[in-house]
C-alpha cells in the first residue's frame, strides 16, 4: 500500500548508498536546513523566501518550499543544494501547506489569506486548478491513493455567544477539516471537531 502524506516542516530524504538527510524550514531565517542524521551535522543551510512554512520532495526529487509571506515557493536541487526556481503565487495569498500526491499528478496549496485551495504541476509548478476553500485553510493531507485531499481549517468560525459572557459550545461547533475528491475537486464532506473546554495552559 502507498502511505499517505500530510504537509510538515520536515522532511525526510532517503538516499540509495547515503545516509537519509533531514531538510527543516526556519521560518524567522528564511531559510531551511539540511542535516545528515547519521552523524547530526548540518550540511547547508538555503536562503529561501520570506517566512517558510512547509517542505515536500517532487516526484522528480527536487525539493519546494512554500514561502508564507513572500507568497513564492522555492524549489531546490538536492544535488547542488541550491535554488533552481521560484514559482510565484497570488501577492499576499500567505501560501501555508503543501504536499504532492502519491501518484505524482499533482501538487496541491493552501492560500491561507485567500481561502482558496491551488492544484500546481509536480514538474513544472504551473496552476492547474483553483478552488475556494472556507477561511482560513492551512494543513493538507492526501489518501494513499491519490484520490481524497483533506484541508484543515486554522481559525475556528465564531462561535454563538463568543462576544458576550456566555459562549455556546454545545451542538455541531468546533475546528473544521474539509474532505475534496481530487477526481472532481467536489467538496464532499465536512468533519466539525469536537469543541474543548480544556483551560489554556
Amino acid at each position: 500500500a502507498t502511505a499517505a502524506r500530510n504537509s510538515s516542516p520536515l522532511l525526510l530524504e532517503a538516499r540509495s548508498g547515503n545516509s537519509t538527510r533531514l531538510w527543516v524550514v526556519n521560518p524567522d531565517n528564511n531559510s531551511v536546513s539540511v542535516i545528515d542524521t547519521a552523524t547530526n551535522l548540518r550540511l547547508a543551510e538555503i536562503t529561501v523566501g520570506t517566512a517558510p512554512r512547509t517542505i515536500a520532495r517532487a516526484p522528480n526529487g527536487q525539493v519546494w518550499v512554500v514561502n508564507r509571506d513572500s507568497a513564492s515557493i522555492s524549489v531546490i536541487d538536492p544535488t547542488t543544494l541550491a535554488i533552481v526556481r521560484t514559482t510565484a503565487l497570488p501577492r499576499a495569498s500567505l501560501p501555508y501547506g503543501l504536499v504532492f500526491a502519491p501518484n505524482g499528478g499533482a501538487a496541491y496549496v493552501t492560500l491561507e489569506a485567500a481561502a482558496r485551495l491551488l492544484k500546481l504541476d509536480p514538474a513544472s509548478g504551473a496552476q492547474m486548478g483553483a478552488w475556494a476553500t472556507g477561511a482560513t485553510p492551512r494543513r493538507l493531507a492526501i489518501s494513499g491513493d491519490s484520490a481524497r485531499l483533506l484541508v484543515s481549517r486554522f481559525v475556528t468560525a465564531p462561535l454563538p455567544g463568543e462576544g458576550t459572557a456566555a459562549v455556546t459550545t454545545s451542538g455541531n461547533v468546533g475546528g473544521e477539516v474539509w474532505l475534496y475528491n481530487t477526481a472532481t475537486m467536489a467538496l464532499t464532506n465536512t468533519v466539525l471537531l469536537r469543541h474543548s473546554d480544556r483551560a489554556d495552559a
